[in-house]
């Protein structure tokens, strides 16, 4: 078991640089969700999505294969609901905001997945 010291430590120096900087932006963007669409119906579900991909995220900077399958598999979930669902309502509801930027993010999760423990 690490200390708090030793794991901040590993989230920054053991991934490439990319991959703290990625952290960052969900952190960032996970707050402005909560923040900014609180006061929307269904907006639990954003949040959701924000939750999921920011924590997969933080332990995909420690290089977990776990979290790398992880923010994968999330990607490929939002990516169908995107392609099977057909109604405008339901997509604004159920599908994450970030499906471009989440697709890009799992292309360097694969480019590095070797490297991960």
């Amino acid at each position: 078991m690490r200390d708090i010291k030793t794991l901040f430590r590993d989230l920054i120096k053991k991934p490439p640089q990319l991959f703290p900087l990625v952290a960052l932006f969900h952190i960032a963007m996970l707050v402005y969700v909560v923040f900014n669409d609180i006061s929307e119906p269904y907006a639990w579900i954003q949040i959701l999505w924000m939750l999921g991909y920011t924590a997969f995220w933080i332990f995909i900077c420690d290089m977990r294969k776990w979290a790398a399958l992880g923010y994968l598999a999330l990607t490929v979930i939002d990516l169908i609901l995107r392609f099977t669902l057909k109604s405008p309502d339901n997509l604004a509801m159920y599908v994450s905001d970030m499906f471009i930027l989440d697709v890009l993010f799992s292309f360097f999760v694969l480019f590095y997945y070797r490297r991960f423990d």
